[in-house]
């Protein structure tokens, strides 16, 4: 029997609202895509809500790297704590919600991790509407940048840290039990199923989310790092963490480097970002430098590069394709990244011998991109 639910009105009635399945489960899926909220965030982890932004729908899964794809994921969202997280909706109504649901969720999990990259998965994100202010929304935290929000999703994607949630307006018991088992087994995936409701009556709609599983979720790797009180980086706590007197040296002249040249240094949790301001007033992040045992995406300690996405100007992007040419015949750097421009690596002990060659490039990238 379809539940009722009664909204009171202005005029001090009640309306009833019915209980109504979705039509479609596409007016489901676009129903979360403009509102991923409804996922209930609150619900799956009380006092720290989980929070999203929507990468894309039907996001592609090959079966092997470097294939096309083969299966086509419903929702990719990502939390505030760069937790990737793979929604698959169906119908209530639908068998496959039962049974078929949970094995191609299972492929997913699977073949998304080694398969993806975090630079696509950036690329994607970027190419929607509002990317900038919707990954500020999410981060809601002056401190937090986008570089290292962007190596916390590979950093997840390598060690299969994920999210699966499977979403209908009617979850089976079927189902909700393979959800409780799923979280007792696996200890770096977080299985979660949500039930969306939808209650309708002459004047109103109202949606009423349900999180099923989280108590059997496992208390392990999911956990989010703690981001409060936040321990932002500082000049002296970087040099003081450096291993020797030439590798301070290095750093202190690079950073010296960026403020003579009208730079930024941005400090963060594990790095601090060196970025160039275009004559329009634009941030280009074209270095960092790591705390130890950070390091880029768990590689080297100094990165170069543009680390920058989306249109930039034509005479800017021609400037920073060249300019990052120049780190590929280096012997002392390892490619780490394909994005709009590759990113270039090397350890503390490399950039201190040759910090001269470096201390030009930077001089160079922070006064011609003043110009442009």
């Amino acid at each position: 029997m379809a539940e009722r639910i009664y909204l009171r009105n202005g005029a001090g009635g009640l309306e009833p609202l019915e209980e109504e399945p979705f039509l479609t489960e596409d007016a489901l899926q676009t129903l979360l895509a403009e509102y991923p909220e409804l996922l209930d965030g609150e619900q799956m982890r009380p006092g720290d809500p989980r929070r999203w932004i929507l990468v894309t729908r039907e996001q592609g899964i090959a079966d092997a790297a470097g294939a096309s794809p083969r299966w086509s994921l419903d929702h990719l969202v990502i939390d505030q704590d760069a937790t990737p997280t793979l929604v698959e909706v169906k119908r209530g109504v639908n068998a496959e919600v039962r049974r078929t649901v949970v094995g191609q969720m299972l492929d997913y999990a699977a073949h998304a991790p080694r398969v993806w990259t975090a630079d696509e998965l950036r690329r994607t994100f970027e190419e929607g509407p509002d990317a900038d202010e919707r990954l500020a929304n999410l981060l809601g935290d002056e401190a937090s940048d986008a570089d290292e929000f962007w190596d916390g999703v590979a950093k997840n994607l390598t060690a299969g840290r994920l999210r699966l949630l499977f979403v209908a307006d009617a979850i089976p018991d079927e189902l909700a039990q393979v959800v409780e088992f799923l979280n007792q087994q696996m200890p770096n995936i977080e299985v979660l199923a949500v039930e969306i409701k939808q209650f309708r009556g002459k004047s109103a709609q109202t949606l009423v989310p349900r999180v099923i599983g989280r108590l059997a979720a496992s208390p392990g790797p999911i956990e989010p790092r703690p981001r409060s009180p936040r321990r932002k980086m500082t000049r002296e706590s970087l040099l003081e963490a450096l291993p020797d007197a030439a590798v301070r040296g290095a750093v202190t002249r690079l950073l010296s480097i960026t403020e003579e040249c009208g730079g930024r240094s941005q400090y963060l949790d594990a790095s601090v970002s060196i970025r160039a301001v275009s004559a329009a007033g634009e941030l280009n992040t074209i270095a960092l430098i790591y705390r130890p045992e950070a390091g880029f995406l768990g590689q080297r300690e100094f990165a170069f590069g543009d680390r920058g996405a989306g249109d930039r100007p034509g005479d800017l992007r021609r400037f920073l394709e060249g300019w990052v040419r120049q780190f590929e015949a280096d012997e002392f750097t390892a490619l780490a990244s394909e994005q709009q421009a590759p990113v270039w690596v090397m350890s503390y002990a490399d950039a201190a011998q040759n910090i001269d060659l470096l201390a030009d490039r930077l001089r160079t990238a922070l006064t011609e991109i003043r110009k442009l």
